[in-house]
Protein backbone atom coordinates (compact mmCIF):
# COMPACT_ATOMS: atom_id res chain seq x y z
CA UNK A 1 0.00 0.00 0.00
CA UNK A 2 2.63 2.40 0.95
CA UNK A 3 4.50 1.54 -2.51
CA UNK A 4 1.25 2.52 -4.27
CA UNK A 5 0.54 5.76 -2.81
CA UNK A 6 4.05 6.66 -3.30
CA UNK A 7 4.12 5.66 -7.08
CA UNK A 8 0.86 7.62 -7.25
CA UNK A 9 2.59 10.94 -5.35
CA UNK A 10 5.40 10.94 -7.95
CA UNK A 11 2.40 10.89 -11.31
CA UNK A 12 1.06 14.17 -9.82
CA UNK A 13 4.27 15.49 -9.63
CA UNK A 14 5.23 14.59 -12.77
CA UNK A 15 1.97 15.89 -14.38
CA UNK A 16 2.46 19.11 -12.00
CA UNK A 17 5.60 19.62 -13.78
CA UNK A 18 4.36 19.22 -17.30
CA UNK A 19 1.33 21.85 -16.56
CA UNK A 20 3.61 24.18 -15.55
CA UNK A 21 5.80 23.84 -18.31
CA UNK A 22 2.30 24.38 -20.86
CA UNK A 23 1.68 26.80 -19.55
CA UNK A 24 5.09 28.47 -19.17
CA UNK A 25 5.36 27.72 -22.85
CA UNK A 26 2.13 29.49 -23.47
CA UNK A 27 3.39 32.47 -21.70
CA UNK A 28 6.47 32.31 -24.40
CA UNK A 29 3.99 32.48 -27.23
CA UNK A 30 1.29 34.79 -26.20
CA UNK A 31 3.96 37.58 -25.30
CA UNK A 32 3.04 41.02 -26.83
CA UNK A 33 5.01 42.36 -29.69
CA UNK A 34 5.69 45.96 -29.84
CA UNK A 35 5.97 47.65 -33.22
CA UNK A 36 8.32 49.88 -34.22
CA UNK A 37 8.74 52.82 -36.43
CA UNK A 38 11.28 55.24 -37.00
CA UNK A 39 9.21 58.21 -37.46
CA UNK A 40 6.48 57.25 -35.44
CA UNK A 41 9.17 56.43 -32.61
CA UNK A 42 9.96 60.32 -32.75
CA UNK A 43 6.02 61.68 -31.91
CA UNK A 44 6.08 61.55 -28.28
CA UNK A 45 7.72 63.82 -25.57
CA UNK A 46 10.04 60.97 -24.48
CA UNK A 47 13.26 61.60 -26.73
CA UNK A 48 14.26 58.32 -28.67
CA UNK A 49 17.93 57.82 -29.54
CA UNK A 50 18.43 56.36 -32.80
CA UNK A 51 22.61 55.61 -33.44
CA UNK A 52 23.95 56.51 -37.17
CA UNK A 53 26.64 53.78 -38.95
CA UNK A 54 28.53 53.94 -41.85
CA UNK A 55 30.72 50.86 -42.06
CA UNK A 56 32.17 48.29 -44.70
CA UNK A 57 30.73 45.42 -43.05
CA UNK A 58 26.51 44.80 -42.17
CA UNK A 59 26.66 43.68 -38.77
CA UNK A 60 27.28 46.22 -36.04
CA UNK A 61 29.59 44.81 -33.04
CA UNK A 62 30.29 46.43 -29.51
CA UNK A 63 33.28 47.60 -31.37
CA UNK A 64 31.49 49.71 -34.30
CA UNK A 65 31.91 53.26 -34.30
CA UNK A 66 28.82 55.55 -34.17
CA UNK A 67 29.49 58.28 -36.06
CA UNK A 68 25.91 60.61 -35.25
CA UNK A 69 23.51 60.22 -32.55
CA UNK A 70 19.70 61.08 -33.89
CA UNK A 71 17.45 62.40 -30.88
CA UNK A 72 13.59 62.25 -31.79
CA UNK A 73 11.14 63.78 -29.83
CA UNK A 74 8.03 66.11 -30.45
CA UNK A 75 7.91 65.26 -34.76
CA UNK A 76 11.42 66.68 -34.48
CA UNK A 77 14.97 65.60 -35.13
CA UNK A 78 18.25 66.82 -33.64
CA UNK A 79 21.40 65.02 -34.97
CA UNK A 80 24.50 65.09 -32.65
CA UNK A 81 28.07 64.00 -34.28
CA UNK A 82 30.52 62.08 -32.94
CA UNK A 83 34.22 62.38 -33.68
CA UNK A 84 36.17 59.82 -35.86
CA UNK A 85 39.26 58.70 -36.85
CA UNK A 86 41.41 57.88 -33.73
CA UNK A 87 39.16 59.52 -31.46
CA UNK A 88 35.76 57.29 -32.79
CA UNK A 89 33.07 56.53 -30.21
CA UNK A 90 32.01 52.88 -30.10
CA UNK A 91 28.62 51.74 -29.64
CA UNK A 92 29.74 49.77 -26.63
CA UNK A 93 30.52 53.30 -25.00
CA UNK A 94 27.14 54.90 -25.52
CA UNK A 95 25.45 51.99 -24.69
CA UNK A 96 26.49 52.29 -21.21
CA UNK A 97 24.84 56.13 -20.61
CA UNK A 98 21.44 56.58 -19.44
CA UNK A 99 19.30 59.24 -21.96
CA UNK A 100 19.85 62.16 -19.91
CA UNK A 101 23.10 61.98 -19.40
CA UNK A 102 23.94 60.91 -23.37
CA UNK A 103 22.33 63.89 -24.33
CA UNK A 104 24.97 66.27 -22.36
CA UNK A 105 27.53 64.16 -23.36
CA UNK A 106 26.52 64.29 -26.93
CA UNK A 107 26.00 67.86 -27.30
CA UNK A 108 29.85 67.84 -26.15
CA UNK A 109 30.60 65.40 -28.15
CA UNK A 110 29.25 67.46 -31.55
CA UNK A 111 31.86 70.54 -30.75
CA UNK A 112 34.47 68.40 -30.67
CA UNK A 113 33.49 66.58 -33.80
CA UNK A 114 33.58 69.98 -35.35
CA UNK A 115 36.74 71.14 -33.91
CA UNK A 116 38.58 67.14 -35.06
CA UNK A 117 37.11 67.59 -38.43
CA UNK A 118 38.55 71.68 -38.84
CA UNK A 119 41.60 70.16 -37.61
CA UNK A 120 41.82 67.26 -40.13
CA UNK A 121 40.83 69.53 -43.50
CA UNK A 122 43.02 72.04 -41.97
CA UNK A 123 45.89 69.45 -42.56
CA UNK A 124 44.85 68.54 -46.31
CA UNK A 125 44.85 72.38 -46.84
CA UNK A 126 48.29 72.99 -45.26
CA UNK A 127 49.56 69.51 -47.49
CA UNK A 128 48.17 71.83 -50.81
CA UNK A 129 50.10 75.16 -49.49
CA UNK A 130 53.19 73.04 -49.25
CA UNK A 131 52.47 72.09 -52.13
CA UNK A 132 51.92 74.94 -53.98
CA UNK A 133 54.91 76.87 -52.22
CA UNK A 134 57.24 74.67 -53.47
CA UNK A 135 55.58 74.75 -57.13
CA UNK A 136 56.14 78.71 -56.67
CA UNK A 137 59.83 78.35 -56.58
CA UNK A 138 60.17 76.80 -59.03
CA UNK A 139 58.69 78.98 -61.51
CA UNK A 140 60.32 81.82 -59.71
CA UNK A 141 63.50 80.27 -59.83
CA UNK A 142 62.85 79.15 -63.60
CA UNK A 143 61.99 82.83 -64.17
CA UNK A 144 58.36 81.74 -65.87
CA UNK A 145 55.96 83.28 -67.27
CA UNK A 146 54.47 86.04 -64.57
CA UNK A 147 50.84 85.34 -65.50
CA UNK A 148 51.38 81.81 -64.67
CA UNK A 149 53.63 82.89 -61.09
CA UNK A 150 50.72 85.72 -60.62
CA UNK A 151 47.97 83.10 -60.89
CA UNK A 152 49.67 80.33 -58.80
CA UNK A 153 50.23 83.06 -55.86
CA UNK A 154 46.54 83.99 -55.71
CA UNK A 155 46.08 80.29 -55.59
CA UNK A 156 47.99 80.15 -52.86
CA UNK A 157 46.58 83.13 -51.08
CA UNK A 158 43.19 81.30 -51.51
CA UNK A 159 44.43 77.79 -49.56
CA UNK A 160 45.88 80.08 -46.98
CA UNK A 161 42.56 82.31 -46.42
CA UNK A 162 41.20 78.76 -46.28
CA UNK A 163 43.26 77.31 -43.69
CA UNK A 164 43.19 80.48 -41.33
CA UNK A 165 38.94 81.49 -41.75
CA UNK A 166 37.53 78.04 -41.04
CA UNK A 167 33.73 78.37 -39.95
CA UNK A 168 32.46 79.19 -36.60
CA UNK A 169 31.01 76.22 -34.89
CA UNK A 170 26.89 76.51 -34.31
CA UNK A 171 25.31 73.92 -31.95
CA UNK A 172 22.75 71.36 -33.23
CA UNK A 173 18.96 72.63 -33.74
CA UNK A 174 16.00 70.59 -34.39
CA UNK A 175 14.16 70.27 -37.62
CA UNK A 176 10.88 68.16 -39.09
CA UNK A 177 11.26 64.50 -38.88
CA UNK A 178 9.69 63.38 -42.21
CA UNK A 179 10.47 59.82 -44.38
CA UNK A 180 9.16 58.99 -47.75
CA UNK A 181 7.66 55.38 -48.19
CA UNK A 182 9.15 53.42 -51.16
CA UNK A 183 7.82 50.15 -52.79
CA UNK A 184 10.85 48.75 -50.84
CA UNK A 185 11.35 50.31 -47.94
CA UNK A 186 11.91 53.99 -46.81
CA UNK A 187 13.79 56.96 -47.16
CA UNK A 188 13.94 59.35 -43.69
CA UNK A 189 14.64 62.88 -43.70
CA UNK A 190 17.52 62.46 -41.45
CA UNK A 191 20.62 64.67 -41.90
CA UNK A 192 24.55 64.41 -41.07
CA UNK A 193 26.60 67.37 -40.57
CA UNK A 194 30.51 66.27 -41.61
CA UNK A 195 33.20 68.98 -41.82
CA UNK A 196 34.19 69.24 -45.27
CA UNK A 197 36.38 72.14 -47.30
CA UNK A 198 33.09 73.46 -49.44
CA UNK A 199 31.93 76.25 -51.50
CA UNK A 200 30.47 79.08 -49.72
CA UNK A 201 29.32 82.28 -51.98
CA UNK A 202 32.07 82.76 -53.39
CA UNK A 203 34.79 81.47 -51.43
CA UNK A 204 35.79 78.21 -49.95
CA UNK A 205 35.28 77.40 -46.59
CA UNK A 206 35.68 74.86 -43.54
CA UNK A 207 32.37 74.40 -42.38
CA UNK A 208 30.03 71.36 -41.36
CA UNK A 209 28.13 71.08 -44.86
CA UNK A 210 24.84 68.81 -44.79
CA UNK A 211 24.47 65.86 -45.55
CA UNK A 212 21.05 64.81 -46.03
CA UNK A 213 20.18 60.91 -45.83
CA UNK A 214 16.72 60.89 -48.10
CA UNK A 215 18.46 59.51 -50.93
CA UNK A 216 19.35 56.83 -49.07
CA UNK A 217 16.52 54.09 -49.51
CA UNK A 218 16.72 52.01 -46.37
CA UNK A 219 15.43 48.40 -47.59
CA UNK A 220 15.86 46.08 -45.10
CA UNK A 221 14.78 45.81 -41.57
CA UNK A 222 16.90 44.89 -38.86
CA UNK A 223 15.15 43.20 -36.42
CA UNK A 224 15.95 42.91 -32.80
CA UNK A 225 19.89 41.90 -32.80
CA UNK A 226 21.75 41.18 -29.48
CA UNK A 227 24.81 43.32 -28.92
CA UNK A 228 27.10 43.55 -25.93
CA UNK A 229 24.11 42.82 -23.02
CA UNK A 230 21.15 44.98 -25.13
CA UNK A 231 18.98 44.39 -28.37
CA UNK A 232 19.15 46.74 -31.29
CA UNK A 233 16.97 46.91 -33.98
CA UNK A 234 16.47 49.57 -37.12
CA UNK A 235 17.19 49.72 -40.63
CA UNK A 236 20.28 49.61 -43.59
CA UNK A 237 21.16 50.71 -46.90
CA UNK A 238 23.98 49.09 -48.81
CA UNK A 239 25.24 51.38 -51.64
CA UNK A 240 28.06 49.85 -53.39
CA UNK A 241 30.20 48.09 -50.40
CA UNK A 242 29.18 50.84 -47.73
CA UNK A 243 26.67 49.86 -45.37
CA UNK A 244 24.55 52.83 -43.77
CA UNK A 245 22.53 51.58 -40.17
CA UNK A 246 20.24 53.14 -38.28
CA UNK A 247 19.72 51.46 -35.07
CA UNK A 248 17.85 52.17 -31.75
CA UNK A 249 17.80 50.01 -28.57
CA UNK A 250 14.36 47.73 -28.12
CA UNK A 251 12.99 45.10 -25.98
CA UNK A 252 13.84 41.02 -27.51
CA UNK A 253 10.13 41.51 -28.41
CA UNK A 254 10.26 44.47 -31.04
CA UNK A 255 9.52 43.82 -34.30
CA UNK A 256 10.55 46.70 -36.68
CA UNK A 257 8.44 48.10 -39.46
CA UNK A 258 8.14 50.57 -42.25
CA UNK A 259 6.14 54.09 -41.22
CA UNK A 260 2.47 54.85 -42.44
CA UNK A 261 1.31 57.61 -44.18
CA UNK A 262 -1.05 58.35 -41.27
CA UNK A 263 2.26 59.30 -39.73
CA UNK A 264 3.12 62.82 -39.01
CA UNK A 265 5.60 63.80 -41.97
CA UNK A 266 5.59 60.42 -43.97
CA UNK A 267 4.91 61.26 -47.47
CA UNK A 268 3.71 58.91 -50.44
CA UNK A 269 6.10 56.59 -52.69
CA UNK A 270 7.57 59.06 -55.04
CA UNK A 271 7.02 58.75 -58.70
CA UNK A 272 9.92 57.00 -59.74
CA UNK A 273 9.22 53.89 -57.62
Amino acid sequence: MFRFKHFLFSILILLAGALLTACGNQQKQTQPVNKLALVKSGQGHQARVWYHFSQDQTQVTRNSAVNGIFILKNGKATTYMLPTGKNKVTLRQVSKMPTPTLLKWAKNQDRKAFQTGVSAQQTKVKDSIDGIKTDLKRLQASKSDPTQVKALQQYLKINEAIHDNPSNYAAPSAYPLTANQQARGEQFGLKLYPVKTVQYGDANVIMASELSLSNYTFNKRIQPTHIDGHYYGGYSSTVNDDHYLILTRVTKHTRIVYDQQKTAGVSKPTAAE
